[in-house]
């Protein structure tokens, strides 16, 4: 089977390396080079010239096999790239709600070939079900035009084309369930017993974890699994198929050929059910072969096997190699194969432990498996670390400490909660009972999760170079660990590893505090966070973007610069892209006083902070007239709305001084506002001004340019946003005042320190 795992390198390694350079028409000049070579090796003689000539060939196949996937299959879909078309598409999922409408995963014939798709239609989701023939005119765009973050993560996943409807859609039912799309129906009844079956609390991660659809598991838990290091617990993975694998085996004993007959299907579907991320296709591939090699009285080769998976997931889509989840799986699968078994058996051969793992006792048990997520915690972490850091600028320290306390729960938890719901189809509400028992597995889940994240270091936000330095010497300890799980020294690495985390830790923290201020304006995309820090007080105006994103991004700054608590957090009105990510901040960091606007809200936004703010303990404070909030040696005047208007202009804005460095900031405010804040208030010339309303042409206007006289303009505002901001007429006028202009859009964070 080498043999095989050496073409399939070939293969693969030709497949990434066209998707990374893109090399046009040379590939076929390529695949021809190492045709030849392939062909003069085969009459060499010597094992070194046939591995030569078979990974060459594998490389030929590659390259010859991209270069026709691109003729055959892509150069259709540029052809109708930018086009508005009549389509008819087949929907292969049920739909889902949209900042905008709605979209709804689905098959569209196009010159005869069928292609994944996105559709996104207007107006709420309507009732679609698999299987159903949608008929609408669309604009059709590839989904990496311009090879953009979200594009690129569609063309991972196979969906080619977005179709962005032009016309209302009109749904013919299917007659009956096509056999490709039973998979997502059969999920969407496992999710609709689960919801009906399990408690609120723990039913969107009984969701994640037999089905991997995450959107029902609330902001909040999803960031503790994150920080606590197993977040894959709710991303569908090799660990799931592995479990469920090991369910049929125990139920068919010896008899391997019943096993295979049983498992393959049942390992397929459930992929398939799944979504078929690249995690769990790489892990279906892997347990198939398991099962079959024994039946095909060949010895299942590990290697082997993971290159198999990879040509098939490249040859399926050769875009997938851009996948995270396939890169992480790939790495942390084999980070496990090499290391884990070593690290086990140093570990199990401790005094305290070896003799209760050769007992065949629940404690026993208890004891391997936690011994087991130990192991292979460290041995995915060898591989996969640099990659999450690069990927999620986060390192998880905790990772390893959560696996072993967490996933001998999940080992029990995933079983029980899928033979709960498949009695249900049967018994109904009668497993209710079992379910709220299963529950509180899920409940130590979360709980022991949240527990860790509030853990200070539980986690390292890399935002600066101390922190990814940091990050590169935990690397180094556990890869050293990894390698040599037997050498001695342990302490006196520990004791090394500590005081380089102190070092690192107190240079980071003085590098923040040490200013006389430090003002950030954070990159949420479409929205406005913005810390002012004096000394060791900080203060928070706004806090929205990207939904819950902007909340966790602000409060993973904070943390990386080892501020745990926020003085004051003032709000100055409640349009989503600047409160929305409140919640998640409340949740995360502790709030002493929230200054808020006492004007109406239609969004709910106001209802929704105010009970998180009551639930972390944050004061409230309702801003009617003018104040002054102290912050070590700055001040902070927050202005009371100008208007009683319900509109932008009923905000609040605020000035932070220190010293002779002011900054101003004046929300979403028109310029009309802006006048009446120049006749009520002798604002003095500032350093700093931010553009009012993420730099709209209907705001910063030149009254206020002309009597602040900023030297500086910083505009929050996300790429390419539907609002066109900023607006070129606001940008005229800040070229004209002769201030210099930094966007978020552009230059991502952006910290001025004073």
């Amino acid at each position: 089977m080498r043999r095989l795992c050496m073409f399939a390198a070939g293969f693969a390694a030709a497949i990434v390396g066209c998707v990374l350079l893109q090399p046009g028409s040379t590939v076929w000049l390529a695949g021809a080079v190492f045709a030849a070579v392939s062909f003069g090796a085969f009459f060499l003689r010597g094992r070194m010239a046939r591995r030569i000539a078979i990974c060459c060939m594998g490389l030929c196949v590659g390259l010859f096999w991209y270069a026709g996937y691109t003729q055959i299959f892509v150069a259709p879909a540029m052809r109708a790239d930018g086009q508005t078309l009549r389509l008819s598409a087949v929907a292969a999922d049920y739909p889902e709600s949209t900042r905008y409408g709605a979209s709804v995963a689905a098959e569209v014939q196009l010159e005869g070939r069928r292609y994944d798709a996105v559709i996104y239609l207007r107006g709420q989701a309507p009732e679609i079900r698999p299987g159903d023939t949608l008929q609408l005119d669309a604009l059709l765009q590839l989904t990496d035009g311009e090879r953009s973050e979200a594009g690129m993560y569609l063309r991972s996943r196979g969906v080619l084309l977005l179709a962005k409807a032009r016309s209302a859609v009109s749904i013919t039912p299917g007659g009956g369930i096509p056999a490709r799309m039973l998979p997502a129906r059969l999920a969407h009844a496992l999710r609709q017993k689960i919801a009906a079956l399990f408690p609120a609390d723990t039913a969107g991660f009984l969701a994640a974890l037999l089905t991997g659809r995450r959107s029902g598991l609330p902001a909040e838990a999803q960031t503790g699994l994150s920080i606590a290091g197993i977040y894959h617990v709710a991303a569908v993975s090799g660990m799931h198929v592995s479990i469920l694998l090991g369910m049929i085996v125990l139920l068919c004993g010896a008899r391997r050929r019943l096993a295979a007959a049983v498992g393959v299907p049942v390992v397929v579907l459930f992929v398939l059910m799944t979504g078929a991320p690249a995690s769990a296709v790489r892990a279906g591939c892997m347990q198939v072969l398991l099962l079959l090699a024994p039946l095909a009285k060949r010895e299942n080769d590990m290697p082997t096997s993971i290159m198999a998976a990879l040509t098939l997931l490249l040859a399926a889509n050769p875009w997938s190699a851009l996948d995270v989840g396939l890169q992480l799986s790939f790495t942390s699968i084999t980070g496990i194969l090499l290391f884990s078994g070593p690290i086990y058996r140093q570990v199990a051969g401790w005094k305290w432990l070896r003799h209760l793992l050769r007992k065949k006792t629940p404690l026993s048990w208890l004891a391997r498996t936690m011994v087991s997520s130990f192991a292979c915690s460290i041995g995915s972490l060898a591989l996969s670390l640099p990659l999450s850091a690069a990927y999620f600028r986060m390192v998880s320290i905790a990772a390893p400490v959560t696996n072993v306390l967490c996933l001998w729960a999940v080992t029990l938890l995933f079983p029980a909660g899928l033979v709960v719901c498949l009695a249900g189809f049967v018994l109904g509400q009668l497993m209710l009972g079992p379910a709220w028992v299963v529950s509180w597995l899920a409940r130590y889940v979360l709980g022991v999760c949240a527990l860790i994240s509030r853990v200070p270091l539980a986690a390292l936000y890399l935002e600066n170079g101390y922190l990814w330095a940091l990050a590169a010497v935990y690397y180094l300890a556990v890869l050293g660990y990894a390698l040599r799980p037997e050498a001695g020294g342990k302490r006196l690495a520990a004791a090394a590893l500590a005081a380089a985390f102190a070092v690192g830790l107190t240079l980071c923290y003085l590098d923040y505090h040490l200013p006389d201020f430090t003002f950030t304006a954070l990159d949420v995309g479409q929205g406005q966070c913005l810390i002012y820090n004096c000394g060791t007080q900080t203060c928070l105006i706004d806090c929205g973007g990207d939904e819950d994103d902007s909340g966790e991004l602000a409060a993973r700054f904070l943390q990386a610069n080892g501020e745990y608590r926020v003085e004051a957090l003032v709000l100055t009105h409640y349009d989503a892209d600047h409160v929305n990510g409140v919640c998640q901040l409340l949740r995360r960091v502790h709030v002493n006083t929230l200054y808020l606007a006492d004007t109406a809200d239609a969004s709910g936004l106001r209802a929704q902070i105010e009970l998180q703010a009551k639930a972390a303990g944050s004061a409230l404070v309702y801003v009617r007239e003018d104040m002054q909030i102290p912050l070590g040696k700055a001040e902070i005047q927050i202005f009371a709305p100008v208007s009683d208007d319900f509109d932008n202009d009923c905000g609040l804005s605020c000035l932070a001084s220190n010293g002779k460095y002011d900054i101003l900031i004046t929300g979403d405010m028109t310029r009309q506002a802006e006048w009446r804040l120049m006749s009520l208030h002798e604002l003095p010339d500032v350093e700093l001004l931010v553009a009012g309303h993420h730099g709209a042409k209907t705001s910063t206007s030149e009254a206020l340019l002309a009597l602040t006289q900023p030297e500086t303009v910083l505009i929050s505002v996300g790429k390419e946003n539907s609002f066109g901001h900023p607006a070129s007429q606001t940008l005229d006028r800040l070229r004209q005042a002769g201030a210099a202009v930094y966007r978020t859009d552009e230059n991502g964070t952006i910290t001025i320190r004073g």
